[in-house]
């Protein structure tokens, strides 16, 4: 997605060819020769020995991820597919298979991918009489057996004869009905494909689909992809599949919601400093004679508690009748106030609590108020806590590990894998992870290109003395190996394809570019502006636009409508990802729920001041939180903003601010992930809706916990809790 706040849809780019992983097939067992084996200039073995040498022969195990489409593999689990969804096909790479004796295959192969539990995840791309139809795909599901276990996608009836008659509109008309349109001038040419189209209404017409692209030049990237009737040259519909990342139109920083009683109880923990974490509640609750009243506080971050004041403003006209009572979330309890104060009103004022060190900042903390008399009454009007956590000492680095020597503008400091040339000085270039990793300079021109080297001397960098163009670099090249990283170490998958896809930046494009954007093939940063944004590196900024790149190799979920607010909320949803794993590696990394704060001005860092807010998409006055609301807002930004909550309230738990739903016990960030990227990866196709990215994350969670457990019950509580049923 492009860094900024775009006022229109601004989508990810259509796919392009990505390379693809040669699997390797099963080794089969040696055959051993009856009486002796020889092993070249040794002695012949005993057969006693060969006996025991054949029990430890077992296959390889067979490949994880993306395969070849040409290999034994792949094929065998398209043939099963095909067989499944069109009995009557015989189709394979070379041979496009017969249909009702005509020489057009139903579907075509697009990819082909094993995963860690043995299944195997057919993507076919759905065809009408030799015409492709736009945005359809069918996946089948293939069990450790290689049997079809389920199928995902769209299998509608077509009206016979829309792919074989022939259009009344040229390519090269349909070519001028979107330029148009475009109403500019393409920097690449304008290119034109027939498809099957079906429109909002549900009826499939004979179309073209026009791709015209600006990117030269031009602070609002775009792709523009057009819907042409083949026949009256009626426009259907246009959108961008360039993301943009800049704040929308009509959105605002800060949160402008009153605080009452509605949503007291569901304050967010985040970072005040880099070395306290703050949170507040404002109940204004009735504290009746003899009763009891409790408000909870849900603090999101990580930490251990060194030292932790409570905050509190209570009403009460005769204290001594009080008892006050703070309570961690491992259910350790510390007696704040105990019946003290004589004829005295109120308590108000701050509290040392010091002994919940050593307890973990993270959870739900307790406050509870009880009266413990007749005749005096009162109000709990606010309550907070300031907690400051023990220092985390970054870990030595093992064997072969780098010092975290480099400094970058966001994230601290980092460790990061260059490349030495013959000249001695060093590049932003790592060939650890998969076919690398690699950060060029874009030298200031509109369109990134070529391989403008960045290079330190020392390989040590980020230091003072370094050159001021070298700052930016170090986050965009630190953002690039931890999505690699996580996306290994969390996902299961080897880079965005699946096959160890080279993962490419460029920094400092344009001039004052407060943007970032995927364009299909790299990530494109710019400097910002200084007043709205800085270097608009930051690590959930860099997730954010990979992510787009992940979508395309997969679901290829189409920058539009409900699709695209799917497209947008992966990518929100990713990028917070990948900054909640880099913050379990790197004390100088904070995590928390709000999109692209570390790099927005004015109040870089704070995490009030960002682009959107996943805990409540509604604090940006534009975003909306629950599909009830989504008609009054499509544009993919800004309904994005149903999925994240979604997710936000699946792995952290809370309450959606438009239904007044409350998720408890969630599942923790890792699992959360895990399905959503599964449900992306395996069950979406590029016209997934709300509701059926509800049904794909069921199907994610069903495959990796089980039918009847808890994390599918929570997957479907949070999609209940923003509307989606």
């Amino acid at each position: 997605m492009t860094i900024r706040r775009t006022e229109g849809p601004k989508p990810t780019i259509r796919s392009t060819a990505a390379s693809e992983a040669q699997s390797k097939t099963a080794a089969k067992p040696a055959t051993i020769a009856p009486n002796v084996i020889k092993d070249g200039f040794g002695p012949a073995a005993k057969t006693s020995d060969l006996a025991r040498a054949e029990k430890t022969l077992k296959p390889l195990p067979p490949p994880v991820g993306r395969l070849s489409l040409e290999s034994r593999e792949a094929q065998t689990a398209i043939q099963t597919s095909l067989a499944h969804l069109a009995p009557s096909t015989q189709t394979s790479i070379r041979n496009p298979g017969i249909i009702g004796g005509v020489q057009f295959p139903a579907y075509t192969p697009k990819s082909v991918e094993r995963d860690s539990l043995g299944m195997t995840h057919v993507r076919l791309d759905r065809q009408h009489e030799g015409v492709k139809v736009f945005g359809e795909q069918v996946v089948t599901h293939l069990d450790a057996e290689g049997k079809v276990k389920s199928t995902t996608g769209d299998q509608s009836e077509i009206p016979a004869g829309l792919g074989k008659e022939k259009p009344k509109v040229s390519h090269s008309q349909a070519l001028d009905i979107a330029m148009k349109a475009f109403d500019g001038k393409p920097d690449r040419q304008p290119n034109s494909e027939r498809v099957i189209y079906k429109d909002i209404s549900g009826e499939y017409h004979s179309a073209y689909r026009v791709e015209v692209t600006n990117v030269d030049g031009t602070d609002n990237p775009r792709k523009m992809n057009y819907l042409v009737d083949a026949n009256t040259g009626k426009l259907f519909e246009q959108f961008n599949t360039i993301d943009g990342f800049a704040r929308q139109h009509g959105a605002a920083h800060g949160h402008t919601h009153a605080e009452g009683a509605d949503h007291a109880d569901h304050a967010h923990g985040a970072a005040a400093t880099a070395s306290e974490i703050k949170a507040s509640a404002t109940p204004k609750a009735e504290i009746a004679d003899l009763a009891t009243v409790t408000s909870k506080i849900n603090v999101t971050q990580d930490g251990t508690v060194d030292q932790l004041k409570l905050d509190l403003d209570i009403d009460h006209t005769f204290k001594g009748d009080l008892s006050v009572t703070l309570t961690s979330p491992s259910g350790k309890s510390e007696t704040v106030h105990n019946r003290k104060g004589g004829s005295a009103d109120h308590i108000k004022g701050s509290f040392d609590l010091s002994g919940f060190a050593g307890e973990s900042a993270k959870g739900e903390w307790t406050l509870s108020v009880k009266d413990n008399a007749r005749r005096d009454t009162g109000t709990l009007n606010s309550w907070g806590l300031t907690i400051t956590p023990k220092a985390v000492e970054p870990n030595e680095p093992g064997p072969g590990e780098k010092i975290a020597d480099d400094t970058s503008m966001y994230s601290g400091k980092v460790a990061l894998e260059t490349k030495k040339q013959a000249d001695g000085t060093y590049t932003l270039e790592d060939g650890t992870r998969g076919k690398g990793v690699a950060t060029y300079d874009a030298m200031n021109r509109e369109r990134a290109s070529g391989q403008t080297q960045i290079k330190d001397n020392n390989d040590v960098w980020g230091e003072a003395t370094d050159p001021e163009r070298n700052k930016a670099a170090v986050d965009a090249h630190y953002g690039g190996q931890m999505m690699y990283d996580y996306m290994k170490d969390i996902l299961g998958r080897d880079s965005i394809d699946g096959a160890g896809e080279k993962l490419v930046s460029y920094v400092h494009v344009s001039n004052n570019y407060v943007n970032a954007y995927w364009d299909g093939e790299k990530m494109s940063y710019g400097d910002g502006d200084g007043r709205n944004s800085g270097p608009l590196t930051a690590l959930d900024i860099a997730g954010h636009e990979i992510a787009h790149g992940l979508t395309e190799r997969t679901a290829g979920l189409i920058y539009r409508g409900e699709s695209g607010g799917l497209n947008e909320a992966m990518s929100d949803i990713m990028g917070a990802g990948l900054e909640w794993y880099a913050s379990q590696k790197n004390p100088d990394v904070k995590f928390n729920w709000t999109v692209g704060e570390t790099a927005w001005t004015p109040k870089n860092g704070d995490p009030t001041d960002g682009l959107r807010y996943m805990d409540d998409p509604t604090k940006d006055n534009y975003s909306v939180d629950n599909y009830k609301n989504y008609p009054k807002q499509t544009e993919v930004h800004g309904s994005s903003g149903i999925a994240n909550n979604a997710f936000y309230l699946l792995t952290n738990g809370g309450t959606n601010r438009t239904s007044g739903i409350e998720v408890k016990d969630a599942i923790g960030m890792e699992k959360g992930l895990k399905i959503y990227y599964r449900a992306l990866a395996h069950y979406m196709t590029p016209s997934t809706t709300f509701a059926q990215a509800r049904t794909a994350t069921i199907n994610a969670a069903t495959d990796l916990y089980g039918a009847d457990s808890a994390e599918v019950a929570k997957v479907k509580e949070s999609w209940t809790a923003v509307g989606v049923n």
